[in-house]
């Protein structure tokens, strides 16, 4: 207390020059209607920019709830989705361009916390795990097309093989006529793939769209794989030489949908 009061009478001049100046320019305010409405103005914008960045500021540390609750929405919307296009295939509607005759899977949303993208068996990783319903072997799509299928989890966290990853073959099917093939990655490329046994008398070309076949439980049928990019047939080749360029741009992929098939254990327990 003994030092404030030193303070005080050290500079007790110029606090008594600025208090002078504090209360000059009340008055003037007070006098003059046209500094009134500067100064209004004037405070005015300070207190706006002052709430602007304020918002800001919340927004920002809100983005993590915010994008949650989005891909809870994605979720929801994506399952009824499908329960929309199966009512349309039940009633025989076909001019649908996404027909997916299974029901029984559901969403579980999720981000992608980590990719590696420079070796042969490359893998996501997402923040995600068996607390949140997750196991090994369901598959798991973006919002453009399949991503992969999860290879292990822990309680917090699952391990994603992608389709960029040589230990994973895709049953795939051309959409057009839906001939039955299968999709394989080689490096270097993350943006293509092979389709692989697609026999030479098969009607097939640049431009055609390849889609899941729906032959196991990961992915149900006509999920977006990608489109031909390249088809080669030498003279005495049996097979085509198809390139596919996918639909997933893995250096892109930030959220996810995990695919959860109602039935699995049903299933593995006859097959």
């Amino acid at each position: 207390m003994r030092n404030l009061l030193q303070l005080i009478v050290r500079y007790s001049n110029f606090l008594l020059l600025v208090g002078l100046e504090v209360v000059a320019f009340i008055f003037v305010i007070r006098g003059n209607k046209y500094q009134q409405v500067a100064a209004s103005g004037a405070a005015n914008a300070v207190t706006g920019y002052v709430q602007l960045m304020t918002g800001n500021v919340t927004s920002y540390f809100r983005l993590r709830s915010d994008n949650a609750l989005l891909l809870e929405e994605n979720a929801r919307l994506n399952a009824e989705i499908m329960s929309l296009l199966n009512a349309r295939e039940v009633a025989g509607v076909t001019d649908s361009t996404y027909v997916c005759s299974d029901l029984d899977y559901s969403f579980i949303p999720a981000r992608v916390i980590a990719f590696s993208d420079d070796r042969h068996h490359n893998y996501l990783t997402l923040n995600k795990g068996r607390r949140d319903g997750i196991t090994p072997d369901m598959g798991v799509i973006g919002k453009d097309g399949i991503v992969g299928v999860v290879q292990a989890v822990s309680t917090h966290f699952a391990v994603v093989a992608p389709i960029i990853h040589e230990g994973i073959f895709i049953s795939s099917m051309i959409r057009k006529n839906g001939y039955m093939s299968t999709l394989h990655w080689h490096m270097p490329d993350t943006r293509k793939a092979n389709l692989e046994d697609v026999a030479r008398h098969v009607d097939i070309e640049v431009g055609d769209t390849i889609v899941t076949s729906g032959m196991s439980a990961i992915f149900p049928a006509d999920m977006p794989v990608g489109v031909v990019s390249k088809v080669a047939l030498g003279e005495g080749d049996s097979y085509y030489g198809i390139d596919v360029q996918l639909s997933t741009d893995f250096h892109s992929l930030r959220t996810v949908h995990v695919l959860k098939f109602a039935h699995r254990e049903e299933l593995d327990s006859i097959q």
